[in-house]
């Protein structure tokens, strides 16, 4: 957290100012309690009327504080905390694919909203409570000064006391909120798994099932959340009965002390909400420590450094040489022994049976899945030494799948690289038969709005957009029609500049001359 207030530091040390100048106004106004009371001891009413002129001017001072600090704090908080979730985000594109793919979709939101949401409200809303509280304490200690030391030694003694009463719960608090944050991720990515695959309850007539399954992931979440706030709630509640006891004998002192002649008698109402403030202040000071040190768990998941795996594959690929592939699913034997080559400007078919290893070679080749023996040679680097990013912007890769983001049809085409021309498009949309979107091209789109043929034809314009020379496709053209398959895939086969390594199920017998070599994979 330290890190992101000093990226902050000059925007912070503003709103601690406005804090203090906050604190120091509501002691004032304690002050001139005791000071309004002796008045009205010394039957002096015009002095009263002045000393309550200068309190209510007091808390107008503080309420306008409040409303400045309130809006100015909601603002300095989300600046850092979209720090933090960019700082996320980065290392996501930092990480290998495998490395995003280590949480579901369902972890990484909850992260990106729970976690900070925790963040926001245990760790920075905490500090700036903390630091509130340490001015209300200082200023009151000064203020108790004006009557006897005696209570002041009393409020130091009890002070230290209390400051050093919640180091025994920091731990638990840490963990507890460790295992609330576990119980959010699992929350949010149950939910995305069965929601995620409602349409395949839908058709197979178990729909029904989708409320039985949430049911118990939420109350799986509830029975956790309730064991978080009952141990949460019980540490407050002994840290506050600790304060009452301070304020208590902070008051039968004051009372003593009075009945003593040693102090005026107004000095009971100001120091009763003076130490009010200090123990009060101890508490939340207690109760915000604790809470900081509790989300440190949370802020260790963003600070996750992905360092570039591998040295650069800057050259052009002109082979891939596969060399005694051998991969293994569990127990079941994926490749044994598997030698082949592509060569620059060449066409190759995989073809196989389901559970044949096609588009786990593909995986592999992509560099997303590194468990295999043997050799894998782009040109002369081996693939395991190659960092995974550059070899990407070497390769156009198109699944089986298209995600259309919620946005311009212009921006899920060019994914929003500002470098792709207007002609560019247009020319690519031609060769993949989509010229009849051109004019919508500022239109937002959804999956909703587009056939499964159009958003599978404009992944493929994506790919092709990018202009690389070596495309991969897995079942790419599997969703589309004879006539628009046959369109895409002999424009792959009859640019001579590109390496063109597609997995199929369905091979078209019109095209099969054109493949180099067509590979059949066994199970």
């Amino acid at each position: 957290m330290k890190k992101y207030i000093f990226q902050f530091k000059y925007k912070n040390l503003l709103h601690i100012i406005l804090l203090a100048l906050n604190s120091a106004s509501i002691v004032g106004a304690s002050v001139t309690l005791a000071l309004m009371t002796n008045e009205l001891a010394n039957k002096n009413f015009n002095g009263f009327l002045m000393w309550l002129f200068i309190e209510i001017s007091l808390y107008l001072l503080y309420m306008f504080f409040t409303y400045i600090i309130e809006i100015h704090q909601t603002k300095l908080i989300q600046i850092m905390s979209l720090s933090i979730r960019e700082r996320y985000v980065s290392n996501i594109t930092k990480a290998t694919f495998s490395d995003f793919q280590s949480k579901d979709i369902g972890d990484h939101l909850s992260i990106l909203n729970n976690d900070i949401k925790m963040i926001e409200d245990s760790g920075f809303e905490s500090f700036y409570s903390l630091l509130t509280t340490i001015f209300t304490t200082l200023f009151s200690i000064i203020a108790l000064l004006s009557y006897d030391y005696r209570i002041v030694a009393l409020t130091l003694v009890l002070t230290l006391l209390l400051t050093y009463l919640p180091r025994p719960f920091a731990g638990k608090m840490e963990k507890l909120m460790g295992n609330f944050s576990t119980a959010n991720e699992n929350l949010i990515s149950g939910l995305s798994d069965y929601l995620t695959g409602y349409k395949d309850l839908y058709y197979a007539d178990s729909k029904f099932s989708l409320t039985k399954q949430i049911k118990t992931i939420i109350q799986t979440f509830i029975s956790q959340k309730i064991e978080f706030t009952k141990k949460t709630t019980l540490i407050k509640i002994i840290m506050a009965l600790f304060s009452i006891v301070g304020q208590m004998s902070i008051l039968l002192l004051t009372g003593f002390l009075i009945a003593a002649g040693e102090i005026s008698l107004g000095t009971i109402s100001s120091v009763g909400q003076i130490s009010g403030n200090i123990f009060n202040s101890l508490t939340t000071f207690n109760q915000l420590r604790v809470a900081i040190s509790s989300v440190k768990p949370l802020f260790n998941k963003f600070e996750t450094e992905f360092l570039p795996d591998g040295v650069n594959f800057l050259e052009e690929i002109h082979a891939i040489d596969i060399q005694d592939l051998n991969y293994a699913f569990g127990d079941h034997k994926v490749f044994n022994d598997l030698n082949l080559t592509f060569e620059k400007g060449k066409k190759y078919a995989i073809v196989g049976e389901s559970g044949s290893g096609k588009s786990t070679l593909i995986n592999i080749l992509l560099g997303n899945n590194k468990g295999y023996s043997g050799l894998i040679k782009y040109n002369t680097s081996e693939l395991k030494d190659i960092n995974e990013s550059s070899l990407i912007s070497k390769i156009s890769y198109i699944g089986n799948h298209t995600h259309i983001f919620n946005d311009t049809l212009r921006n899920n085409l060019r994914l929003w690289d500002t470098n792709i021309t207007n002609q560019s498009i247009e020319n690519i949309l031609e060769k993949v038969n989509l010229s009849e979107l051109l004019s919508r091209l500022d239109d937002i789109v959804s999956p909703d709005l587009l056939s499964e043929g159009q958003k599978q034809r404009i992944g493929i314009a994506r790919a092709l957009l990018k202009n690389r020379n070596f495309i991969m496709m897995d079942e790419a053209t599997a969703n589309l029609d004879k006539d628009n398959s046959a369109l895409i895939e002999n424009f792959l086969l009859d640019t001579p500049e590109i390496t063109y390594v597609t997995i199929t199920h369905h091979l078209n017998s019109e095209s099969t001359n054109k493949f180099n070599n067509i590979i059949q994979l066994k199970t």
